[in-house]
């Protein structure tokens, strides 16, 4: 089975190849990386004799940052051991750059590049160039034909903080045999819960070869920030230190209109509240700015001059990277993705600095976490946009509420760590 679809990758690749100079020249996303992912160029040096290297693999920018605590624990752990991390987005390239250059003194990884496209030749080519003893994908991005090709090299390939969403589960039992080709050469699947856990072994994994870790991104240490680093940081933003400030992060088409009307409403019982938006695409921004209804508002970009900033009303993030330590000046926090049908995104960014923390009812990709948030009372679940007005409000009227909220939040996130050290225990058999 494996063979045909290497066949057909193939002979997609080749109906493709009159197009890829089209592509190379009109689209900066895809010349960024396209030569490294075929493997045609790649920044990734040949593995030396005798050296060890553990590949760690993230797909784009949200599982990229959850890589970070593991990877500093693996090379804390193994530091004879060479880490090469690789990113499949430009924008998750980026990121892993941001936060991990191997040209920066102490950094745990000592080489960054391109994840392969799925085509036999690709995955051959930067395989054969990292030459790893493990590979460490992390959540998601699994591909049949890497897959067999690491496998046929004896490479073991764990799957760690594994999450399978309902919508995710039943789209590969529709597969049928065929979803074979991505979980049977796994060689141990470390999920993030006891339901992810059975949704992997009902679509075949073996019982043996599934461990329930919990979530890593519970183990990502907490931004040290100092009173000046804060006042740095609100001022950066265009904001006044006595200023309360909304964020409302990694929002999807059709949140935005929602959060500026839910903000409008709340500026009625706070007319200095400020907005921060952050699009999980920061490069939405430029539309945005001509879509929304922001009439009678005083709006800018963060990468615009401090200047053009100051005394903004709303401001929108047009970068990547910032968002996490921003939540840190916020009086509340709105978690994007959630309001619609997007499966949400992660919650403790804002919970970590003891933020009340609000998110709308489609958390599909976190549900477990959704989950522990609304039990411990350090989150609010909203059905829609009049809901989020009015919890808003609540938070911004009650200090109480406020206070107790966000103090439960950073207790959810201090009380759940640990799945970092249960996933280097499983790794100990092939690394040690």
């Amino acid at each position: 089975m494996i063979f045909f679809y290497h066949v057909l990758t193939l002979v997609v690749f080749f109906l493709c190849l009159p197009f890829l100079p089209f592509v190379w020249m009109f689209s900066a996303k895809r010349r960024a990386n396209l030569l490294q992912r075929l493997g045609v160029f790649t920044r990734i040096p040949e593995k030396e004799t005798n050296a060890r290297r553990i590949w760690v693999h993230a797909l784009s920018v949200g599982e990229v940052n959850s890589s970070v605590p593991l990877v500093t624990a693996l090379k804390k752990k193994y530091p004879a051991h060479d880490i090469v991390f690789t990113a499949s987005t430009k924008t998750g390239f980026e990121r892993a750059l941001d936060l991990m250059n191997p040209d920066r003194s102490g950094s745990a990884v000592a080489t960054l590049g391109y994840f392969p496209f799925d085509i036999w030749f690709s995955v051959n080519r930067v395989a054969s160039r990292i030459s790893p003893d493990i590979v460490c994908l992390v959540e998601t991005d699994l591909w049949p034909g890497f897959l067999s090709v690491v496998h046929q090299r004896g490479i073991p390939v764990v799957l760690v903080n594994a999450r399978l969403s309902p919508r995710s589960l039943k789209g590969y039992q529709r597969m049928g045999s065929l979803a074979s080709l991505f979980f049977s050469t796994l060689s141990c699947v470390m999920a993030q819960s006891f339901e992810d856990a059975s949704g992997f072994e009902q679509l075949g994994v073996a019982g043996d070869r599934i461990l329930v870790t919990g979530n890593i991104k519970y183990d990502q240490p907490c931004p040290a920030l100092s009173d000046e680093d804060r006042a740095i940081l609100i001022r950066e933003l265009g904001f006044s230190p006595q200023d309360r400030i909304w964020i409302a992060g990694s929002t999807h088409s059709g949140e935005e209109s929602m959060v500026i009307r839910a903000f409008i409403q709340a500026r009625q019982i706070d007319p200095g509240l400020k907005l921060v938006i952050a699009p999980r695409d920061p490069g939405r921004c430029p539309a945005l700015l001509r879509e929304l209804p922001l009439t009678g508002f005083k709006v800018a970009c963060y990468l615009d001059h401090l200047e053009s900033k100051k005394d903004a009303d709303i401001m929108f993030v047009n970068t990547i990277g910032i968002l996490a330590r921003t939540y840190a000046v916020c009086v509340c926090a709105f978690v994007g993705g959630s309001l619609v049908a997007r499966g949400g995104h992660n919650l403790l960014e804002p919970a970590m600095f003891g933020k009340p923390v609000l998110f709308g009812p489609h958390m599909t990709d976190f549900r477990d976490m959704a989950r522990l948030f609304i039990q411990g009372q350090g989150g609010i679940q909203v059905e829609d946009e009049k809901d989020l007005v009015f919890e808003l409000k609540k938070i911004l009227q009650d200090s109480g509420h406020y206070t107790r909220t966000g103090h439960n939040a950073r207790q959810i996130f201090n009380s759940n760590s640990g799945a970092i050290n249960a996933c280097l225990r499983q790794m100990e058999g092939v690394l040690d």
